[in-house]
């Protein structure tokens, strides 16, 4: 992985900061140009629209890289919070610009991890665009999925505990409207609930639900807007 390969160049004295769940690790306005090498944890990161809702874009999780936007702007545009307790490396952006300067396979890989961002960004706005709520939380399921899934005998299990209120920020909808779409997806079959809470998916039924021919969404827009 990208961070642990990079973060061995680094200064090995180099401490971690610790945030606690909720704390955030920057804002938007923030002129501190700095990125994070996660070591322990869940991070979110997102904005806060006009109407003061939260719009979360993606999680990170350890052995990710959290900031990396202070490469193209000076202002941070986005908000990175502690979605759990994380351990983090803090490492100035003159520093990282430095450090791969002198290595090139680091430096592919690090535009590697921008046009990662940028793939995901643009299947977010299709599926913004055209894709029902019940599609579109389908679709952050199995970005989950694929970030955090775990095998637990026939179904992938979300290791990670998240409101209906932050998948709503993921599916840009009200809480209430995710709601609904999750008990459709559990009456399908596609989603069941462990003892202790976290999801559990049929990845096989979820995938061919997503396949399956999605009604454009006619109220995406009226849904921005509330």
């Amino acid at each position: 992985m990208f961070r642990g390969r990079f973060c061995d160049l680094l200064r090995p004295d180099r401490p971690a900061k610790t945030f606690e769940p909720d704390e955030v690790l920057y804002e938007s306005g923030d002129d501190e140009r700095c990125f994070f090498f996660l070591r322990s944890g869940v991070v979110k990161i997102g904005t806060i629209a006009r109407d003061g809702r939260e719009i979360v874009y993606d999680l990170r999780k350890e052995r990710d890289v959290v900031g990396e936007l202070c490469a193209l702007h000076e202002v941070r545009r986005d908000r990175a919070v502690a979605l759990t307790r994380v351990v983090a490396m803090v490492v100035p952006f003159d520093e990282v610009a430095e450090m791969l300067a002198k290595h090139v396979v680091m430096l592919r890989e690090f535009i590697g991890i921008f046009c990662g961002a940028l793939s995901e960004a643009y299947e977010r706005i299709d599926s913004l665009a055209f894709d029902s709520v019940v599609h579109r939380t389908a679709n952050v399921l199995q970005s989950l999925v694929k970030k955090f899934g775990r095998p637990m005998g026939n179904f992938i299990e979300l290791p990670i505990y998240l409101t209906q209120e932050e998948l709503a920020q993921m599916v840009v909808a009200r809480r209430e409207r995710v709601s609904t779409a999750l008990n459709s997806l559990r009456r399908q079959q596609i989603i069941h609930y462990s003892p202790r809470g976290h999801l559990r998916l049929d990845v096989r039924k979820l995938n061919q639900y997503r396949l399956s021919d999605a009604p454009i969404n006619v109220e995406v827009a009226s849904v921005l807007r509330r």
